[in-house]
């Protein structure tokens, strides 16, 4: 029993152990899905999202517009906080107060669908206005900008935060009969036909199409509505005297000179644009300027444009040369394709002014137009707007030169070509290209009812400005806005949070030599779109190290820098005992020069580099004592003369001497001994490279009256004194006697 009992007791241990873990395992399970709950229920739950909802419908339905009131130093507008709503945007209705206090808001905000900007905002700026919790729940929304639209934020009494999106944009009722459908176009006469070498694009043709349209206040024409839902027009009205391109503009042997495609052409130019490789048949090169006319109408003349300046686009025009009297108009289309140029004020095409005329059975090539050109000019539009008097210009070049453009003559009506300086007589008609979100609100086409432009319809694509890095430390950030920064749209960018710097370009450059963040940000004054930078730099050592090297001479130091730094040295500095800063510019090397010999001096060393962080080294420097060589005699036979010279030989000095007529003995000692055992001379001679000095001393050997005995007695000399022995004895010696 006592087994038994015990045997039921471990069993009973492992059951509730079991039971125990179990219990554990959903007590955690239970609390993440509380958790989870909590959470879901605290952000976006369904009861906060529908308040936020009718908040959006209240102002939408009261057509209060606030995205006016975004800026890109406050990009949000308070809504509601304290029991009231904003009066500061109109939001003045005693409903909204109580609206807004019944759903339990505590805070409501409006701002960008762009959430870029107001994360950017309260992650870089205080405003007693947003809580912390609230920054907290703006700072993790991820969503992606939608255009049109705005966003609200809004956190409620009982804890809870919620977001939504909404559209912001004005309904619009109006519609147009101006589109490229099978019930507008007709197949003969006058009127809006399919474009039978391009689908999906319609064009006018004929002697007068419904096709004027009302732009910056004066009547244009309608030329085609292309495929990708743009509308490209031509002002029906001519500016007078102006050359394709001016004469020697581009010459490249002028002063203005143009690239090699227009060298050696005096005449003007008939590339239309600045082109890396421009062929024209045997022709090619560079080109390196826009034509004169290029450049008046994308600037004096587009700044003339007020009304409508923002429906024109960047489009790509085909500047392609094609031949004279060309009978085939694919053929003629493919080839003005061939170069193409992006921008905004152009001219038509040779091939537009032949696809205008409705008659192309006799008309519809340039050999056929220019061989009837009696019949062509009652059937083509834009044979009208040229003058009576003159011819205007096209964008296409002839073939095989670099000098001669396309022009519809008014007489006899044929489609030629003139010098590109020419200007006698020339006339323009600007064409362009309108927006594919361009709205025509009324008229029916005719000159008396044009087609009119929605003013408030047209919208520009915002597009998110883009960020490229160079460099290490410094990092230039270049930032990359959308054309329309240059004369519409409103572009901006912030640096770790300061004032906004308004751009009015494509491109800004910003330097950073310590981390940081940009925000660049586009609005048309409705919609805003931003994106964000951040820029890691990476904290390098930018002291130098410098040391100092010399050597002197009698009279001059020179001087040698040994700098070392993560950055480029930009200057060199040389000072002596104190004296005024010499610039050495980038050379790490100066001899001061005209010293004194023997003289200790006290050099300087300044160094500077591209981060202008500057180093300093000096050091005491002798020059030499510079004398002549001393001697001095010991011995009768043989002699020891004893040569001393100054301090520095073998160092600073070259020390040698000269014995008789031997080879030259460098010295790099002090002190040298040469022994002599018959009389003769020596040279000494010192040089610092400079300047050189050196003495002579001669050596006279005298033989005492014993030794001069004993050599007559052995060798039967007959000598009466010395010299006369030695020199008998060298005889001797140079015979090899004895």
């Amino acid at each position: 029993m006592k087994n038994e009992k015990g045997f039921l007791l471990a069993e009973a241990l492992i059951v509730s152990t079991f039971v125990l873990t179990i219990l554990i395992v959903l007590f955690i399970q239970f609390s993440n899905l509380t958790n989870n709950y909590k959470n879901s229920y605290n952000h976006n739950n369904v009861e906060s999202i529908y308040d936020l909802s009718s908040v959006a419908n209240y102002l939408t339905t009261n057509q209060y517009d606030l995205s006016e009131y975004l800026t890109v130093d406050k990009p949000y507008v308070l809504v509601y906080k304290n029991d009231s709503c904003n009066l500061d945007v109109n939001l003045a209705d005693t409903f909204c107060d109580t609206f807004m206090k019944e759903m339990g808001a505590k805070t409501v905000i409006y701002t960008s669908s762009d959430v870029k900007a107001i994360q950017y905002y309260v992650n870089n700026k205080e405003d007693n206005n947003i809580s912390q919790s609230l920054r907290e729940f703006i700072s993790k929304i991820d969503a992606k900008p939608i255009q049109n639209k705005g966003r609200l934020f809004a956190e409620f009494n009982n804890g809870t935060f919620s977001t939504i999106a909404f559209d912001t944009s004005k309904n619009n009722n109006h519609s147009s009969s101006l589109e490229c459908v099978p019930e507008n176009v007709v197949t003969e006469g006058s009127g809006m036909y399919f474009d039978s070498e391009e689908d999906g694009k319609c064009i006018f043709k004929g002697a007068n199409p419904n096709n004027y349209i009302k732009f910056n206040d004066e009547l244009w024409r309608i030329i085609s509505l292309e495929k990708d839902g743009t509308i490209k027009i031509i002002r029906s009205e001519t500016e007078s005297n102006y050359a394709f391109d001016n004469a020697g503009s581009r010459d490249q042997n002028s002063s203005g000179a143009g690239g090699t495609y227009c060298a050696n052409s005096p005449n003007g130019c008939n590339a239309w644009s600045i082109n890396d490789n421009f062929t024209n048949g045997s022709v090619a090169g560079n080109v390196l300027k826009d034509a004169s006319l290029n450049i008046y109408l994308n600037n004096d003349y587009l700044n003339k444009i007020t009304t409508n300046k923002v429906n024109i686009i960047t489009h790509a025009w085909n500047v392609g040369p094609i031949t004279a009297n060309n009978d085939n108009i694919k053929t003629q289309m493919e080839d003005e394709k061939t170069i193409q140029w992006n921008g905004k004020i152009g001219l038509i095409t040779a091939s537009e002014y032949i696809k205008a005329n409705s008659n192309t059975n006799q008309c519809g090539t340039i050999s056929l137009n220019n061989n009837n050109t009696n019949t062509c000019i009652n059937t083509n539009w834009i044979y009208s707007i040229v003058p009576e008097i003159g011819y205007m210009w096209t964008i296409t070049p002839n073939i095989n030169n670099n000098n001669q453009v396309f022009s519809i003559n008014k007489t006899p009506g044929s489609l030629t070509y003139n010098l590109a300086s020419d200007n006698q007589n020339a006339y323009v008609a600007p064409a362009l290209y309108l927006s594919d979100s361009t709205v025509i609100t009324g008229g029916t086409g005719t000159r008396e009812d044009p087609y009119l432009i929605d003013i408030e319809g047209v919208k520009i694509e915002l597009k998110e400005p883009t960020f490229t890095e160079e460099g290490i430390n410094p990092k230039t950030v270049t930032i990359h806005f959308q054309e329309e920064c240059k004369d519409t749209l409103t572009c901006t960018y912030q640096v770790n949070g300061q004032e906004p710097v308004t751009v009015k370009d494509t491109e800004a450059k910003v330097e950073f030599t310590e981390s940081g963040s940009i925000l660049a940000t586009v609005s048309d004054g409705e919609s805003m779109l931003s994106n964000s930078y951040d820029v890691e730099i990476e904290q390098i050592d930018d002291s130098i190290i410098l040391d100092i090297s010399t050597s002197a001479n009698s009279h001059s130091i020179n001087v040698v820098a040994h700098a070392n730094s993560n950055f480029d040295i930009t200057k060199y500095e040389y000072s002596i005992n104190n004296g005024s800063w010499i610039d050495g510019g980038t050379k790490n090397t100066y001899t001061f020069e005209n010293l004194t010999q023997g003289t200790t001096y006290n050099v300087k060393v300044r160094v500077t580099n591209e981060r202008d962080v500057t180093a300093e080294a000096n050091k005491n420097v002798t020059t030499t004592s510079f004398v002549t060589p001393s001697f001095q005699e010991q011995g009768i036979y043989p002699k020891t003369v004893t040569i001393t010279y100054p301090e520095g030989c073998g160092t600073t000095l070259t020390c040698s001497y000269q014995k008789d007529n031997e080879p030259p003995v460098e010295v790099k000692a002090k002190i040298q001994n040469v022994e002599f055992d018959y009389h003769g001379s020596v040279v000494a001679t010192v040089t610092d490279g400079t300047n050189t000095l050196s003495s002579t001393y001669n050596v006279r050997i005298t033989l005492r009256a014993i030794d001069l005995s004993y050599d007559n007695t052995k060798t039967g000399m007959n000598c009466v004194d010395a010299q006369c022995a030695l020199d008998e004895i060298k005889k001797l010696i140079d015979k090899g006697g004895n």
